[in-house]
């Protein structure tokens, strides 16, 4: 008999943990998962400042180039381990959200600027970047090469060997290049141009931060590339030029979103995206040059001549899985 009392207790015991442990579990855990298509430094600073606003709870942020970031989601759908996804470009972004793989989520007291606002309150921005001619001075020295000024110049043939662009198919900043040249030169002149830069071109790689890298290292003398990297690069004294092409800089913003999971999102998540979203997380998290909030200033120092390209359908999904087909028979 009192056996059976303390078989019964300890079964009473047993339930009751696990009961305790269900009610400990995902749905009340301080855990987010974020996927980020920006780069490793600036992650880095990204998970400080957020494990210091969050001291208990457990910070995930994994890099992934734009294209397989956004192919990672669309692979899992809703079954997806992810809350939340960072820097994707405004294509990229509407694509998904076009897919029904993204929730709403309105941020509390941030204004972001008419040019960049999403109605729906899905595709939520982050900051502006801009596309540059990134200049290895020392390179262009040692070949004797003229530094470039225009689009056109890239075309020469004594720049054959000495340019790094990405690929627009997996990169974002290489479909803004692409993009913004069609939109210059229309489709069939456009094409064209991409036909002779190619000849020149030594590597498309897959990321946006090839270009800089590889201008830094003086693996490359010109690269089609970020203009804030640039500007970082001749900051710090690295023998780095920006110019800025005489045609006009194409530039895209990134986002923050809210993903679509099978489960609600934990209040612990949308309190990660409030801090990410609110004005004193875009200071962190828009590491660009050019504001998304309205009242907040731009930073960086631009040219008085400094001006953009027409980049009418940046945000359009479906024009840029017809430019990117287009660029992958031709080029890949």
């Amino acid at each position: 008999m009192k056996l059976r009392k303390i078989l019964a207790l300890l079964l009473t015991a047993a339930a009751l943990l696990t009961l305790a442990a269900c009610s400990g579990g995902s749905g009340d855990a301080q855990v987010v998962n974020i996927l980020s298509a920006n780069y490793e430094d600036q992650i880095a600073i990204q998970k400080v400042w957020l494990e210091e606003k969050f001291p208990d709870a457990e910070i995930n942020i994994t890099y992934m180039s734009s294209g397989k970031l956004a192919a990672k989601l669309q692979a899992e759908g809703t079954a997806t381990e992810a809350d939340i996804a960072l820097s994707l470009s405004s294509s990229y972004a509407n694509t998904l959200k076009g897919e029904g793989l993204l929730r709403a989520y309105t941020p509390e007291g941030t204004n972001f600027k008419a040019e960049y606002a999403d109605a729906d309150h899905i595709v939520n921005p982050n900051g502006v970047w801009c596309g540059a001619i990134l200049l290895n001075t020392e390179e262009l020295a040692k070949h004797n090469l003229p530094e470039p000024k225009s689009y056109k110049d890239l075309l020469d043939p004594v720049y054959k060997g000495h340019i790094v662009m990405t690929n627009p198919v997996s990169s974002s900043t290489g479909y803004f290049f692409l993009l913004g040249i069609l939109n210059l030169y229309g489709e069939e002149e456009g094409w064209a141009y991409f036909d002779k830069l190619a000849e020149n071109v030594m590597l498309f790689g897959e990321s946006g931060s090839i270009p800089s890298t590889y201008v830094e290292k003086g693996e490359a003398a010109i690269g089609l590339g970020i203009d804030y990297e640039g500007m970082r690069l001749e900051s710090e004294g690295k023998p780095v030029k920006v110019v800025f092409a005489e045609e006009g800089a194409p530039f895209d913003y990134d986002t923050t979103l809210l993903i679509n999971r099978e489960e609600e999102p934990s209040a612990f998540v949308l309190e990660v995206m409030k801090a990410i979203t609110s004005p004193e997380g875009n200071a962190v998290f828009n590491n660009y040059n050019i504001a998304v909030l309205e009242g907040q200033p731009d930073r960086g120092s631009y040219p008085a001549d400094f001006k953009v390209l027409d980049m009418e359908g940046i945000s359009d999904a479906e024009l840029k899985t017809k430019l990117t087909a287009e660029w992958s028979a031709r080029y890949e």
